[in-house]
C-alpha cells in the first residue's frame, strides 16, 4: 500500500472515486493503522483542497470522522466529503503536500 510518500502500484483503487493506480500519479493510504485501508488518489485531493475552501465547517447530520486518520470532527477544522469517505483539512494538507 502506498504511504503520503509513495507512488500508487499494482491493483489499488482510491477509496473515493474508484480510480486504480495506473490512472493516477499516486495514491495515498490512511495516515494511522486503523485507517490504512482507506485510500485516496491525487485527484481526489485537488478536489478537496476546493472543496475545503467553500466548505461549511460541518457536515450536517451527527458526529462523522476521518477515514484517513480517524480524528472527529470536533478535532479539525474541517470535514469534507469525498465519495464515501470523509477526509479531514489536515490530512488534505497533509497528502497535498507530499504531492509537491
Amino acid at each position: 500500500m502506498s504511504t503520503a510518500g509513495g507512488t500508487g502500484m499494482g491493483g489499488e483503487r482510491c477509496s473515493a472515486c474508484g480510480r486504480s493506480a495506473a490512472h493516477v500519479k499516486r495514491l495515498f493510504a490512511g495516515r494511522t493503522p486503523s485507517t490504512a485501508s482507506a485510500v485516496i488518489c491525487d485527484r481526489c485531493i485537488r478536489e478537496c483542497e476546493n472543496a475545503i475552501a467553500d466548505a461549511p465547517t460541518r457536515i450536517p447530520g451527527g458526529a462523522h470522522s476521518c477515514a484517513f486518520c480517524a480524528k472527529l470532527e470536533d478535532q479539525v477544522a474541517v470535514i469534507v466529503g469525498v465519495g464515501a469517505k470523509k477526509i479531514c483539512d489536515e490530512c488534505v494538507d497533509a497528502y497535498r503536500a507530499a504531492l509537491g
